[in-house]
C-alpha cells in the first residue's frame, strides 16, 4: 500500500506542474498574477488534508490524499516561479539558500509533529500550516515579469544535465526515505521504528540547515556545479554506510553526514535549476518539467525498492542492495552535474 500510494502521489506531482505552470506563464505574460494559482491550490490541499483526518479506511484515505497532492502540485507550479521574478539574478543563490533553510525548518517541525502526534492530528496541523503559508503568499507582492526579448538565461544542454543529475539524486533520496522506517523495524528491530525514523530525519535536517544557507550564498560567487558535485559525496557516504555497517551506533553519523550534503543539494540545486531555464517567459512551465526529475524517481523507487525487498534472500540483503543503489545514484549525480557549461 505504501509503494502504491507513494507512486500515485509521485505521478500527480510529476504530471500536474508543467501544464499548470504553462497556464500561469501565459496569464503572467498577459498581465495576470501567479498568486491565484497558489491560493487555489492551497484551498484544494487543505480540503484534502481535512478529509484525510476524517477518514479511517484505505480507499477514502487514498482519494483524500490524491486531492491534497493535487492542490499542492497546483500551488507549487506557480510558487516556484516567484523567486526568479522577485529577486535579481545575482542573488538567486542567496535567495535559494533562504528558501532551503525555510524548507528544512518546516521539515524538521513536520517530522517532530508526525513522530509524536496521531495521524489525524498531524493532518489537521498540516492543514493549518498550509493555510498560514497561503496567507503569507497573499500578503507578498509579486516581482516584475521578464520581457521575452531579454529572457535568455541558459540553454537546453544545461537544462538536460541538471535534470539528469537531479533525477539520480532524487532516486537515491527516495530509496532512503521510503524504506528507512522498515529498515529500523526489520533490521534494527527497534521497539518504535516511527520514533527512530523521526530522530534520523531530524538529525539529517539539522545537518542540512547548517549547509543550506551557506552553500546558497557561496554559489553566487563560485560555479554552482562544483558545490552540487561536492554535495553528493556525504550523501553517498551515508547511503553506502547504511549498506556496509548498519549498526545502531553509526546511525547518528550517517544522519548528520547525509544532512550536510542534502542542505547544499536543496538550496544550490534550486538556484542551478533557475540558471538552466532556457527562457524566463516560460519559467513556471520549465520548472514544472524540471520537477519531473523529482516526481519520476518518487514514482519508480518505491516499486523498484519493494521488488528488491520481496525477492532478496533476507531482509538485510535487500536493504543493503537498496542503500548501495542509493549511494551509487548520489555519486553518479555528482559526476553528471559537472557537465554543466558556463552561462552565456
Amino acid at each position: 500500500w505504501l509503494a502504491a500510494l507513494a507512486s500515485a502521489v509521485a505521478a500527480i506531482s510529476m504530471l500536474v506542474p508543467p501544464p499548470v505552470g504553462a497556464l500561469s506563464d501565459h496569464l503572467r505574460r498577459r498581465g495576470g498574477h501567479r498568486r491565484p494559482f497558489i491560493l487555489l491550490g492551497a484551498a484544494v490541499n487543505i480540503a484534502g488534508l481535512l478529509w484525510m483526518a476524517a477518514t479511517a479506511s484505505i480507499w477514502p484515505f487514498a482519494a483524500a490524499l490524491v486531492v491534497a497532492v493535487l492542490g499542492q502540485s497546483i500551488s507549487t507550479a506557480a510558487y516556484q516561479a516567484l523567486i526568479p521574478e522577485a529577486v535579481p539574478r545575482e542573488h538567486w543563490g542567496s535567495s535559494a539558500g533562504y528558501q532551503g533553510v525555510a524548507s528544512l525548518v518546516g521539515a524538521v517541525a513536520g517530522l517532530a509533529v508526525a513522530s509524536v502526534a496521531s495521524p489525524n492530528a498531524t493532518f489537521l496541523w498540516t492543514a493549518v500550516v498550509v493555510g498560514i503559508g497561503a496567507y503569507t503568499v497573499w500578503l507578498t507582492p509579486e516581482g516584475s515579469f521578464f520581457e521575452p526579448e531579454h529572457a535568455k538565461v541558459s540553454n537546453w544542454h544545461n537544462f538536460s544535465v541538471v535534470f539528469g543529475s537531479r533525477f539520480m539524486t532524487n532516486l537515491g533520496l527516495t530509496l532512503l526515505s521510503t524504506f528507512v522506517l522498515y529498515f529500523f523495524r526489520d533490521v534494527q528491530k527497534v521497539d518504535n521504528p516511527s520514533i527512530s525514523t523521526g530522530f534520523f530525519g531530524i538529525l539529517a535536517l539539522v545537518g542540512a540547515i547548517v549547509t543550506a544557507f551557506l552553500s546558497g550564498v557561496f554559489s553566487d560567487r563560485i560555479p554552482r556545479k562544483y558545490i552540487m558535485a561536492l554535495a553528493g559525496i556525504p550523501m553517498a557516504v551515508a547511503g553506502i554506510g547504511f549498506a556496509v555497517a548498519p549498526q545502531q551506533q553509526f546511525i547518528m553519523l550517517y544522519a548528520l553526514c547525509f544532512g550536510l550534503g542534502y542542505g547544499a543539494f536543496l538550496s544550490v540545486g534550486w538556484a542551478l535549476a533557475i540558471d538552466s531555464v532556457p527562457q524566463m517567459r516560460d519559467v513556471a512551465r520549465d520548472l514544472g518539467v524540471w520537477g519531473i526529475a523529482s516526481g519520476l524517481p518518487a514514482f519508480i523507487a518505491p516499486i523498484v525498492g519493494g521488488w528488491i525487498l520481496v525477492h532478496s534472500l533476507s531482509a538485510l540483503a535487500g536493504y543493503r542492495t537498496l542503500f548501495l543503489l542509493a549511494g551509487a545514484s548520489f555519486l553518479l549525480a555528482s559526476i553528471v552535474v559537472l557537465w554543466v557549461k558556463p552561462r552565456e
